[in-house]
């Protein structure tokens, strides 16, 4: 097993639908999470990512391949975040991280804006 100390990134794709979300990893095909709340489809998608990653050979090559390579643009009711994942790969340990490209602050401000308005944290959500 890896070490865990060392940390690995991969990008999640996270879509509002009619009735939650649907947490995707671009790199991984057929890997999903769904839940009513964003931290229940957050939650899911640390523990599929985390049973994926520990049935891989045990090698950095086998690893690397599914990390971090592109995010790309963020597209109506869909938003991309960067999960960080520990060399032991617990889902108790993973974070995730809001992408905002660099841009003027009142840039940032409208791209936070419209993140904020896209997670629902506790309560179903209604497109």
């Amino acid at each position: 097993m890896a070490d865990s100390t060392r940390h690995y990134f991969f990008v999640a794709k996270n879509t509002k639908t009619k009735t939650g979300y649907t947490i995707e990893f671009p790199t991984i095909p057929n890997l999903f999470a769904s839940g009513v709340t964003y931290l229940e489809a957050v939650y899911y998608s640390y523990r599929v990512l985390s049973d994926f990653l520990k049935q891989l050979p045990h090698d950095e090559a086998a690893l690397a391949a599914y990390t971090l390579s592109s995010i790309p643009d963020n597209k109506e009711n869909t938003f991309y975040t960067i999960v960080s994942v520990p060399g032991d790969f617990d889902p108790h340990q993973m974070q995730t991280t809001f992408t905002i490209a660099q841009n003027l602050p009142e840039e940032i401000r409208r791209q936070a804006d419209k993140l904020s308005h896209l997670v629902e944290y506790h309560k179903p959500v209604a497109l």
